[in-house]
């Protein structure tokens, strides 16, 4: 009781700042995926891994829906857009899960990040995947740091949206991400410890579990964007978290990576404050672990437009892009 009523003190404001089976979003409304090439395959072939019933629930646009579905005894919503040239017959599309903060929505990181314009220019799908009430009436996920979240089968539920994307939208398998702010970063953590599927994650103010221990199936890309100053998730860690220097570590360890380099970010708004680009490379598999250490910044989604030198969103996906 004493962890969670500290967690919760703690997380109170990390918000920062709802939803799909036989139907699929493109440019023109609404395409029955058994005209497209219906994703390749399956979920590894694991049967074990539960086919999802979803329902469209409404549209923003032609290319953007909410959809809902029941897994684990709780009905889950999220939000699917496709970019506006999106043909299930055509080659096989990224796709890029997007993850809000504890007592944030999926709407709002969608607002506030930007994805969709970015998926649109750069031809991929992004998905704003809801998490859960608590008994509090708080949304978060299970990542081991918050306990009123402990039964809930996140895990589960992605192993299963990966399967269902793949069977209804033409996926390219090796092009899985996730990202996400703050308790939606610890969680894209949590998803590249588990599901060999995410081929690498992106984390702005999120960091890993102490409370969790980590076994990843596979190596993963790792990029994490992170406050000096941020006191919700402290770059320095504490009791229930990581550093983000330890983090980075974590990864750039388990991908054998035999270099490092750190480079300052160029003072993009002229305020004299520069920050730093920790690399680690020369991993296996051409693994690559990133750490921004955006100096005297706070808890936030760092954007140019914002006054930072950095938009997490355009180096998240250029990360991305190229793994």
């Amino acid at each position: 009781m004493q962890r969670l009523v500290k967690i919760l003190f703690l997380l109170l404001i990390i918000g920062c700042g709802s939803d799909a089976g036989s139907k699929i979003i493109s440019s023109s409304g609404v395409v029955d995926p058994n005209t497209g090439n219906g994703g390749n395959g399956g979920n590894g072939g694991n049967d074990t891994i539960p086919d999802l019933t979803v329902e469209l629930i409404s549209y923003y646009n032609d290319d953007t829906a909410s959809f809902s579905t029941v897994f684990g005894n709780y009905t889950r919503n999220f939000i699917v857009h496709t970019p506006p040239n999106y043909n299930p017959n055509n080659n096989p599309l990224p796709l890029v899960f997007v993850l809000h903060g504890y007592t944030s929505q999926a709407p709002i990181i969608r607002n506030y990040s930007g994805f969709d314009n970015i998926a649109d220019e750069e031809n991929f799908i992004v998905v704003y995947v809801q998490g859960v009430t608590d008994i509090t009436g708080t949304t978060g996920w299970n990542v081991d740091v918050v306990s009123t979240f402990d039964e809930v089968d996140d895990i589960g539920l992605f192993a299963a949206l990966i399967k269902y994307f793949k069977a209804n939208y033409n996926i390219a398998n090796d092009k899985i991400f996730s990202t996400g702010m703050s308790l939606g970063g610890f969680m894209s953590y949590r998803l590249a410890c588990e599901l060999d599927e995410i081929n690498s994650i992106g984390s702005v103010t999120g960091s890993m579990a102490v409370y969790y221990h980590c076994v990843p199936p596979n190596q993963k890309s790792i990029i994490h964007l992170h406050g000096t100053s941020d006191t919700v998730v402290p770059y320095n860690g504490n009791s229930w978290t990581y550093s983000v220097e330890n983090a980075h570590s974590f990864w750039a360890n388990y991908n054998n990576c035999q270099n490092q380099s750190e480079i300052t970010v160029p003072d993009f708004n002229g305020d004299g404050v520069y920050s730093t680009e920790l690399i680690s490379y020369g991993c296996d598999g051409d693994r690559e672990v990133i750490l921004y250490s955006i100096e005297n910044a706070g808890h936030t989604w760092f954007t140019k437009a914002g006054g930072y030198d950095v938009d997490a969103s355009e180096l998240i996906w250029e990360f991305f892009k190229d793994k």
